[in-house]
C-alpha cells in the first residue's frame, strides 16, 4: 500500500524527506504535527501544515470509502 504522501500539497522536498523517514498519511494523522516536527527536525509551523495537508487527504479518503 502506498503511504500517500506524494497527493499532499506540500513542497516535493517534504515529500522527499517524509518518505525517508517513512512516514505515511496515516502515522502522521496518528502522531500528530509534534512527531513530525521531530522526526524532520523542522520548525512546529512547518509540521502542522503537513499534519493539515495529511488530515485533509485522511478525511477525504474516509469520505470516498465510505
Amino acid at each position: 500500500m502506498e503511504s500517500g504522501i506524494q497527493q499532499l500539497e506540500i513542497a516535493p522536498g517534504l515529500k522527499e524527506s517524509l518518505l525517508r523517514a517513512g512516514l505515511t498519511i496515516e502515522s502522521i494523522v496518528l502522531e500528530g504535527p509534534g512527531a513530525v516536527s521531530a522526526a524532520l527536525g523542522i520548525e512546529p509551523y512547518v509540521a502542522k501544515i503537513i499534519y493539515d495537508a495529511a488530515k485533509k487527504i485522511a478525511t477525504e479518503s474516509s469520505m470516498v470509502a465510505s
